[in-house]
């Protein structure tokens, strides 16, 4: 839709809500500008999924007056925002990027193996073991003062969560659905192709990614 018809259509469905309702709808709307994605299996968020889905219309006219689109992946139950004219992209340090590459690595090879209300979740050792099976870490670990703020990073976009703040070995990690939309990559051979590349760079300095 264009401008003028995203005003209509937002005027008539947010003129409709109750003052609730609209407090509820600004929330929402001020947090997903701060963490871009929500997913019903994050404990807390799933009653802002079903008011998103309750009030689609709203929320996406409300987006496009924004020059933002709202993405909605029923299948995966997540619900997260783009920039439309690509103006809000995160550069991150080489950590994260391989982290989260490696995390949506683990994803896809056990997402099969839970039910549809469950959530996959990992060992930190597994993302270790994954490291060093692809050649990442040459037998070393990434340490600690680069792993926390790396993970604490993820977990703030909802993309993962974890407990343990000593980030032992069998420190659990929950990852959401949310990182098959942050890494926009279509296959495993597509990310381990980048993850080859991030290998021959060398260096941590930072590198821009479709985080959006």
């Amino acid at each position: 839709m264009n401008k003028a018809q995203a005003l209509k259509q937002f005027n008539e469905e947010y003129g409709a809500l109750k003052e609730g309702e609209k407090a509820i709808f600004s929330r929402i709307t001020n947090k997903l500008f701060q963490v871009n994605y929500i997913t019903k299996k994050k404990p807390g968020d799933t009653n802002d999924y079903r008011f998103i889905l309750a009030f689609k219309e709203a929320f996406e006219a409300f987006f496009e007056l924004t020059d933002f689109t709202l993405d909605i992946k029923r299948e995966d139950e997540v619900v997260y925002i783009q920039n439309n004219n690509l103006f809000n992209h995160m550069r991150l340090r080489k950590t994260e990027s391989v982290l989260m590459l490696v995390i949506r690595i683990i994803y896809q090879r056990k997402k099969d193996y839970v039910t549809l209300d469950e959530n996959v979740e990992i060992f930190l050792h597994e993302i270790h073991d994954e490291l060093s099976r692809i050649g990442y870490l040459d037998n070393k670990r990434i340490t600690k003062d680069k792993l926390k703020p790396a993970l604490s990073f993820l977990r703030s976009y909802n993309i993962i969560d974890y407990i343990d703040r000593g980030l032992h070995d069998d420190a659990r990690i929950k990852i959401y659905p949310t990182i098959l939309y942050v890494t926009n990559l279509d296959s495993i051979k597509e990310i381990i192709q980048k993850l080859e590349g991030y290998m021959e760079g060398g260096s941590d300095e930072s590198e821009e990614t479709d985080e959006d």
